[in-house]
């Protein structure tokens, strides 16, 4: 396969080197061909933020980039048009287009471990990839976002091109949503993506945009000169505010832990293998062990564990878990699950 990477970089010089790296020491072993789109998107302009994105450019410029596409102050193009431009390029000579923004970070194995699993799957036009969102800090992350990322250009009369953020339609007058498609499983691939950084200047201005593209806005705040979860957005969707993971040695993709605050119970979900495992819960205070579970989890299906009657969302100072996983005495998932934050 002809892999082509629609790569978007912005504002984001600190990020270039680390995102690009694998995709270079794959290139040829992949025939992968690298096209970039790079400026700010002009509806930001509309809402009173100034162009930033020179050190970006001088940052790419070193890299063997196969084209690239700038946008200056006086020639800025909206998402959808700067994303075509690049579209249009690589689905006339690509089999694969495959999303990249400069803040997501794969390695090696994952691009690798993906495209076997796009190969062993080709009953499928498109693809999901599972982020690790990184929020606040670049130990934190949320779970659950998984955008559309590839998309094969040999199917449905081939790739028309962007309608709306990550969505295409076809040749065939339909868009990508009625067609076959597959998550990539964690166990393949879970992509670091620093997404939403306290530190990062485009977090505050990304709420803006947000707030004007999507019909239920942005779900974080800034305040205090800092990010916040919404509680408006959160309120109008009618979901918890989202827990945070932070991982501490070993990480499994073969399951994920949520907990949810009004039900006082760990869900157990998105589970891709059936094993007997052992789940500890632990106080992340003072290393006090609070529940012990031995559980057959069959992929799948879903679980819970109620660890107490003690309402831990109401105790002033809890703030989070730790969770141990154990099979067969070995330990194979160890995590902070932050149920408060600032």
């Amino acid at each position: 396969m002809k892999i082509g990477v629609l790569f978007s970089a912005y504002n984001s010089e600190g990020y270039i080197d680390e995102c690009l790296s694998p995709w270079f020491k794959l290139k040829n072993e992949f025939d992968i061909t690298i096209g970039c789109n790079s400026g700010m998107y002009s509806d930001y302009v509309n809402f009173g933020i100034e162009p930033k994105n020179k050190p970006t450019l001088k940052k790419l410029v070193e890299h063997d980039l196969d084209f690239l596409i700038s946008t200056g102050p006086k020639s800025l193009l909206d998402e959808n048009s700067s994303k075509n431009s690049i579209l249009h390029i690589l689905k006339n000579s690509c089999d694969l287009v495959w999303i990249l923004d400069s803040d997501e970070f794969y390695t090696e194995n994952d691009i690798r471990n993906i495209i076997t699993f796009i190969e062993q799957t080709p009953e499928y036009d498109w693809y999901t990839i599972n982020f690790k969102n990184y929020t606040f800090t670049t130990k934190l992350f949320m779970d659950g976002f998984n955008p559309p990322r590839i998309f094969r250009t040999d199917r449905n009369g081939g790739i028309n091109e962007f309608y709306f953020d990550n969505h295409v339609n076809y040749n065939d007058g339909e868009n990508f949503e009625s067609k076959p498609h597959a998550v990539i499983p964690r166990n393949v691939a879970w992509i670091k993506h620093y997404s939403w950084l306290n530190n990062d200047i485009r977090s505050k201005e990304k709420i803006v945009y947000q707030n004007n593209r999507f019909l239920n806005g942005c779900s974080f705040v800034w305040e205090d000169n800092k990010l916040k979860f919404s509680n408006e957005f959160y309120n109008r969707i009618n979901q918890e505010i989202p827990i945070l993971h932070e991982e501490i040695d070993v990480f499994s993709g073969d399951f994920t832990l949520e907990f949810s605050r009004i039900e006082n119970k760990f869900y157990i979900k998105n589970i891709l293998k059936t094993q007997n495992l052992i789940f500890k819960v632990y106080d992340a205070r003072n290393g006090n062990l609070i529940y012990e579970t031995n559980m057959d989890i069959i992929s799948d299906y879903n679980y819970f564990i109620y660890p107490s009657s003690t309402q831990f969302n109401d105790i002033p100072n809890f703030n989070k878990f730790r969770i141990e996983v154990l099979k067969d005495d070995t330990i194979i998932h160890n995590e902070f699950i932050h149920i408060k934050h600032e």
